[in-house]
Parts: structure tokens; sequence; C-alpha cells
């Protein structure tokens, strides 16, 4: 089964229904936003929802023709597009750690980009750890390849291995590979991984509501409040209720 969960700004739970189990979460949204306005009379809704809740398609499908406002955050795909594109440029952070920017990608919303420093710091060390341990293992591969006695060969029995290597870790767009019957090597792409890096602690809140209705801060707070309903989940699958099997 699938529990949807209705939050109210302060994060208080306020209504909740349970779904098939092979429902898709946005498959929910359009009965429960018209359950909402009606049970609770509200004229106005603006929905605040992960990235896999409001989607682009379900933006055009379900919350604009509904006449809803929406608050919703870009996948990191996305990011990478508006900085390769020059509408996201890093020194929109000399001064602040928020900024304002517009996309014809995205029109009539506001894309309001903040960095975490904290953020940037964990998930640069995070890469470096797991392409120093990427690196490690593929070092062992390439020696058993290279040794003299009983050397690994033949280009399938060293591409397992090697994949192996990269399903546990998850760098292999950080990584060249040269795989032949008798031979095996590989390094860094820095460049990728450079410009990775420069994206760090970067994350794209994205929004419908002019900035007189909902300023920047209180959007970015907005999206920041779905932490709320997690905790709220978590209270009804462990910690209260304990409904999880």
């Amino acid at each position: 089964i699938v529990y949807g969960l209705l939050c109210a700004a302060d994060g208080c739970p306020v209504a909740i229904e349970v779904f098939d189990g092979n429902t898709a979460d946005p498959a929910t949204l359009a009965s429960q936003i018209s359950k909402l306005k009606q049970r609770f009379g509200v004229s106005h809704v603006v929905l605040v929802g992960d990235r896999g809740m409001i989607t682009h398609a379900r933006i055009s499908d379900d919350v604009k023709p509904a006449g809803l406002d929406w608050i919703t955050a870009l996948r990191a795909p996305s990011i990478k597009a508006l900085a390769e594109a020059g509408a996201l440029q890093l020194s929109l952070f000399d001064d602040r750690d928020m900024a304002t920017i517009t996309s014809p990608d995205y029109p009539d919303e506001r894309l309001i980009v903040c960095r975490n420093p904290d953020l940037a710091r964990e998930r640069g060390r995070k890469r470096q750890d797991l392409l120093t341990a990427t690196e490690r293992d593929l070092a062992h591969i390439a020696a058993a390849v290279g040794r003299r006695r009983q050397p690994l060969r033949g280009a399938a029995r060293i591409g397992i291995k090697v994949g192996v290597v990269l399903d546990r870790h998850k760098m292999a767009k950080h990584f060249d590979l040269a795989i032949t019957d008798d031979s095996f090597r590989f390094a860094r792409k820095t460049e990728a991984i450079a410009a990775e890096a420069m994206l760090d602690g970067i994350y794209v809140v994205r929004a419908s509501l002019p900035a007189d209705t909902l300023d920047d801060a209180g959007a970015v707070r907005a999206y920041k409040s779905l932490a709320l309903v997690e905790r709220a989940f978590r209270c009804l699958k462990t910690v209260d209720l304990q409904v999880r099997p």
C-alpha cells in the first residue's frame, strides 16, 4: 500500500489517505488537490513538493490546469544545463548565498539559486572518497591483468570485474577506461570532475508565485518545510505508529 500524507505549513498532519501499492506518487496529486480545496474550503492552493512529485509533466498536465501555484526544485541535470547556458553564474554568490535568476526554459517562474557551503564541503568530501576508492579497486584489477603469473585475460572477464567496481562506487561517469583482451587502463576525467564540483552545494528552488506574494527567502523556507513532512512520515512508519512492515 501507499500512504499519502498532507501537512500544513507548520508540519502538522491534517489528512491522510491509503492507495493501492502500485500507485505512483505523482498519480495521486490531482484527486488530492480537489479534495483539499473542497474539504478545507481553500481557494488559493500553493503546492510544495519535491522534485519527484512536482515534475515538469505534472505541472503541465495537472497543476497549471487546476489553477495552482507551486514551489519545487530543479534536478541536478537541469541545474547543470542552466550553468552551461550561462543563466547560472557562480559570481552571483560573491556577496550572499541566494540569488534570483530567470530562464526562457521556465517562463513566468522565479528560479531562486541557493548555495549551502556546508553541503558543498560534504559533497566534495564524499566525491573524493569515492574517487579514491574506485581508483584503488581499479588498480587491483590492472595489477591482475599485468602480473606475470596467471594474469587476468579476456576483455569480457576484465570488463565484468571493472563493472562490479563501478557499480559499487557509482563513479563510472568520472573515469575513462580502455579494455582489451590483455590490457586495462583507466584515468580520471579531471575536467568533468572539476565542472561537477563547481556546482557542489548549489540547489535551485522554482516558484510560480510572484515576489510580492512570497519573497525569495519565504519560497526557500517553504521548500525546506518538506522536511517537516518527512518527519511526520517517520513518526507514521517507525517512531510512533510503526506501520512499516
